[in-house]
């Protein structure tokens, strides 16, 4: 399956972990201010898409020089540059995508970022938003496999109302038919167990975030 990497303009520290994590996919997509510290990692996007508001002059020169190809849309939008890079990634054909640079200084674009995963969903896309420390997806209802994280740390925060059902295996604290209310902590700060776990989810949507043990 075709991967397609998305970078936001957020943190992104450690550049061998991002040069590592875009070596592995086959498209890369900045969503426009996210071009300067690309640059400044030395990755070359395919593409850059937004209102090119944020990008510096010399990047966005640089760039151009590199053939990558822009896509600019007027700065009076109904989508911010990130739901538009994710609806470039589905044009082109690719429905697994994972997104870096997610975590930022702004709460509502961090916050609009993790909504995303929402939104890759009803679009039938598999969204995963990673960075040094952490990795969230969605999971919907159904039985879901977690292999080989045994030791980290995770937790389960519902999506948009109640979710019903909850059944964990493979957990430091596991759930029998649990009913998880929003707003609710009960599933915060769980930890894998076994090398395969298991969540079963009867009703609802739940954001699943792995943390680094150590954090």
């Amino acid at each position: 399956m075709k991967k397609c990497c998305i970078f936001v303009n957020g943190n992104m520290k450690t550049s061998e972990f991002y040069k590592a994590t875009a070596s592995s996919h086959e498209l890369l997509i900045s969503a426009d201010g996210a071009s300067n510290r690309l640059f400044e990692l030395g990755i070359v996007p395919d593409y850059i898409v937004g209102d090119l508001d944020s990008i510096k002059s010399e990047v966005e020169e640089y760039y151009k020089t590199q053939k990558t190809v822009f896509i600019k849309f007027p700065a009076k939008k109904d989508k911010t540059d990130t739901e538009l890079a994710i609806d470039l990634a589905k044009d082109m054909g690719y429905s697994n995508i994972t997104m870096l640079g997610f975590l930022g200084e702004r709460l509502d674009h961090m916050l609009g970022n993790i909504f995303m995963l929402y939104y890759a969903q009803q679009l039938g896309l598999k969204l995963e938003l990673v960075d040094e420390n952490n990795k969230a997806w969605l999971i919907t209802k159904g039985k879901t496999n977690i292999l080989n994280e045994k030791g980290r740390t995770i937790s389960f925060i519902t999506l948009g109302d109640n979710a019903y059902g909850i059944t964990l295996k493979g957990f430091a604290y596991p759930l029998d038919n649990y009913n998880l209310e929003l707003g609710s902590t009960r599933c915060i700060s769980n930890i894998v167990s076994e090398d395969e776990a298991e969540i079963e989810l009867e009703i609802g949507k739940l954001i699943a975030i792995l943390t680094n043990p150590e954090l």
